[in-house]
């Protein structure tokens, strides 16, 4: 068979669990939106659903997996697969930078499943007083890039993670100089 005939199996997202607080607080009947998109399937519109937390401030999504002959096809090799998991900001919440949403989790990649950070989207936990943090992960050892960015207000730790704060992206080494920076 033609490759640009046979259809991959392309992963929008792995299952996603996550929890919401407010300075620590639980909070219940909150809304996340996960809007995934790729340039292979369905024109690049949109796939989006909706989460409300529990009492616990618990959320989750399933797997999503389509179809789509696009991997195989030597122009559509590069589609990007956009992942956005986020909270919309009340308008009072929405400061100078005109952000309106928490990011749980923006990224933008290839196609290509990466199980070692499905980890990661099971582990959407953040409080919303954090701040918007960009991750750069390092995938080199899975054959895929170096410095994979993904924007979220939820705080990992990891060694093939570097931490970046601010409009400068200024390095963060650990939490502790993060506490330090911000405040």
């Amino acid at each position: 068979m033609f490759g640009f005939l046979k259809r991959y199996e392309v992963e929008l997202s792995a299952p996603v669990k996550g929890r919401i607080t407010h300075n620590g607080i639980p909070v219940s009947g909150m809304e996340v939106v996960r809007e995934l998109s790729y340039g292979g399937y369905d024109k690049g519109e949109p796939v989006i659903d909706y989460a409300l937390t529990d009492t616990n401030g618990e959320f989750s999504f399933n797997e999503v997996k389509v179809k789509s002959n696009v991997p195989g096809n030597i122009f559509g090799q590069n589609a990007r697969l956009k992942q956005h998991i986020f909270i919309k900001k009340d308008r009072d919440e929405i400061k100078d930078d005109g952000d309106d949403s928490y990011w749980l989790w923006r990224i933008s990649k290839n196609w290509v499943s990466v199980p070692y950070l499905h980890q990661y989207l099971m582990q959407l936990n953040a409080d919303l007083q954090n701040k918007e943090l960009q991750y750069e992960v390092d995938l080199k050892l899975f054959g895929l890039i170096s410095d994979q960015p993904i924007v979220s207000i939820c705080y990992w730790k990891d060694e093939l993670f570097s931490i970046y704060y601010g409009e400068d992206l200024e390095e963060i080494k650990s939490f502790d100089d993060l506490k330090e920076s911000i405040y």
